[in-house]
């Protein structure tokens, strides 16, 4: 997040708000184990998926999240962790590269539960929407599950669950990196009192919290399928918190069922937009006949701290109880939006949308400044321009009014500040204001740099249309496996087959766009100088409506693709044929064939644009 400010809105911003001032627990059905972060202007969270896809959601609000679309970030493909994934986690660790984003999960084999242990994805770059790529399990030869990072003292530290003899209990290691762990691995935690016997004697899913220079690990005890699981906590007292002794039990739950919530456990921290709030993310049950299933739901309340500095969960908030969202929530903010980067090129003039500080919008040369921009999903098929520099967002002025004056402000959570993104033709689109449904254009369809843009109404014409011309390198991920379109074998010869496989940072898997005509674009491999992204075998006219793909000469009809949004956030790529990308019968298997053929609205005909370096 950056540069958030909160002040009192307006009550005309406040009757177009998006989203209430208040939600109501459960976030989402069917969310066990959930994890959330707010970064750069969205909440995202994850959830056990008990699948082979590992699954994120991102909204503006946190309202949203319950029907923001899931995104299948990654999914596994070797057969020894590639099942019953649960209990995702992603943390931001500064690397030497830049900030990156590391998903720990559990996994193991499709057969039993027995085989499950922590697994580690890094991320390419900055977007907790990845893509993830691989990089191994800390312990492979033992079960182990609800891995969490922390820091201490400049070391970093893995902490986790595990069975010692009948019970279950946590343990802490240093690390070498985030993937590795250095030296001795002890037991921290065990189910020594009886409030944790409920079922099994477990303590699982430990976390860390710190406040005031002390430091908490806060983890769930007794069995999750009883209506008892609930939170406990521990205090490090000494140096080194690899050492037992270096930790104090205290001897009361922390929280635990109330109010008609059952279970509740399995929990991570987040702090609320503006950072002044602190938060608890968890899930629990409607019912005391639940138990370790699809019935656990996530849910969030935020927690303050004693008089003697210790955490203040209080107890489960009722279901449908109405709660405050978090602090800023609503704005006015500023965020550096996470996504590929766009110019927005008006038909008429050729230029390119821009804004300045003081949030005047018009076009400029495209080479000018500010005229990046992120097309962020914000809930119900609408979209927030986000610009790149700025953090601000195009926004119509005013627009409970007649006025067609469009700038470039801070966040608001305003329907005003949302747009569709619909086709035009030839891969044109067109921005229609959520709120006025009015059309972006050029004012008075000039074509000087410097005219400020505005909205025309249902006038449809060349200057309502807009390319978005993708200016970030990028991968193109599949909706359905979380995998990312790639030249086999990573070869430089033209006609290699274009297949789908797990991100590995190849070049083959990474590509660069180059607008052609009209609204139509090559996507040119980084693997080579001269070849793309294309349709096999119809340069004589003749198309097979299952066409596989390959790269090819980048001057070929067989190169030129377009693309449009979907209400989802995800993409349609559409050949120059009129037929839509797709991996073939939706497998999320590494090195099935991406092909081209009728559109159906499937979501393995569903991609991602990604950012890549």
């Amino acid at each position: 997040m950056v540069g958030c400010s909160v002040t009192q809105k307006t009550s005309q911003n406040t009757a177009l708000q998006i989203a209430d001032d208040t939600f109501a627990n459960p976030i989402i059905r069917n969310g066990a184990d959930p994890w959330m972060h707010y970064f750069d202007g969205n909440y995202y969270l994850t959830t056990t998926t008990w699948t082979s896809q590992l699954v994120m959601r991102k909204s503006p609000t946190i309202a949203g999240l319950a029907d923001a679309p899931a995104h299948y970030i990654w999914s596994g493909s070797d057969p020894s962790r590639a099942y019953n994934f649960w209990a995702f986690e992603f943390h931001p660790i500064e690397r030497p590269e830049g900030l990156r984003w590391y998903v720990i999960l559990t996994s193991g084999v499709k057969e039993h539960f027995g085989g499950q242990r922590n697994h580690i994805l890094e991320s390419e770059g900055s977007d907790p929407m990845g893509p993830y790529m691989y990089k191994g399990t800390p312990m492979p030869d033992h079960w182990n599950i609800d891995g969490s990072y922390f820091e201490h003292q400049g070391q970093l530290y893995f902490t986790w669950s595990e069975w010692d003899g009948p019970e279950q209990v946590n343990l802490v290691s240093k690390m070498t990196n985030p993937w590795t762990l250095e030296g001795e691995r002890n037991i921290i935690t065990r189910p020594v009192y009886e409030w944790e016997h409920s079922g099994l004697k477990v303590n699982e899913g430990p976390e860390i919290i710190k406040h005031n220079g002390r430091v908490f690990l806060t983890h769930s005890s007794s069995f999750c399928n009883t209506e008892d699981y609930k939170l406990a906590v521990v205090e490090l007292i000494g140096d080194d918190p690899v050492k037992p002794e270096s930790w104090k039990k205290f001897d009361k739950p922390f929280f635990s069922k109330a109010n008609g919530v059952y279970g509740p456990g399995h929990h991570g921290f987040f702090t609320s937009p503006d950072g002044t709030e602190e938060w608890l993310i968890y899930h629990g049950n409607s019912s005391p006949s639940d138990g370790c299933s699809g019935t656990r739901s996530a849910r969030a309340q935020s927690f303050t701290w004693t008089e003697d500095g210790l955490p203040n969960f209080g107890e489960p908030e009722m279901d449908k109880k109405q709660i405050p969202v978090p602090s800023g929530e609503q704005g006015p903010l500023k965020a550096k939006v996470q996504g590929v980067q766009y110019k927005l090129v008006n038909r008429t003039s050729g230029l390119c949308l821009t804004s300045d500080s003081s949030g005047n919008a018009s076009v400029d040369n495209c080479a000018a400044d500010n005229t990046a921009w992120v097309v962020d999903p914000a809930n119900d098929g609408f979209f927030r321009l986000a610009n790149s520099e700025l953090g601000t967002f195009l926004t119509h002025d005013d627009c409970a009014s007649s006025s067609v004056a469009v700038n470039a402000s801070d966040w608001v959570s305003s329907n005003c500040q949302r747009w569709s993104v619909d086709p035009s033709r030839d891969g044109w689109v067109r921005f229609a204001n959520a709120e006025s449904i009015s059309h972006l254009q050029v004012a008075e369809c000039a074509i000087v740099a410097g005219t400020s843009v505005s909205l025309g109404g249902d006038r449809f014409n060349e200057c309502t249309d807009w390319r978005l011309e993708p200016i970030s390198k990028l991968a193109i991920v599949n909706a359905n496996s979380g995998k990312v379109v790639t030249v086999e074998q990573c070869s430089k010869e033209a006609d290699a087959n274009i297949s789908q496989h797990e991100y590995k940072d190849l070049a083959c898997q990474k590509w660069q766009t180059t607008p052609t005509q009209n609204g139509f674009y090559q996507f040119r491999s980084l693997n080579t100088d001269n070849l793309c992204l294309a349709v096999n075998g119809v340069s004589d006219g003749k198309v097979d409506i299952a066409d596989n793909l390959v790269q090819a000469e980048c001057n070929e009809r067989d190169s030129e693709w377009r693309f449009e949004y979907l209400p989802n956030g995800a993409l349609r790529m559409v050949s120059h044929y009129g037929l839509a990308m797709k991996v073939s019968d939706c497998s999320i298997v590494n090195g099935d064939n991406i092909i081209q053929e009728v559109w159906k609205d499937t979501i393995c005909q569903h991609f991602y644009f990604r950012v890549v370096d």
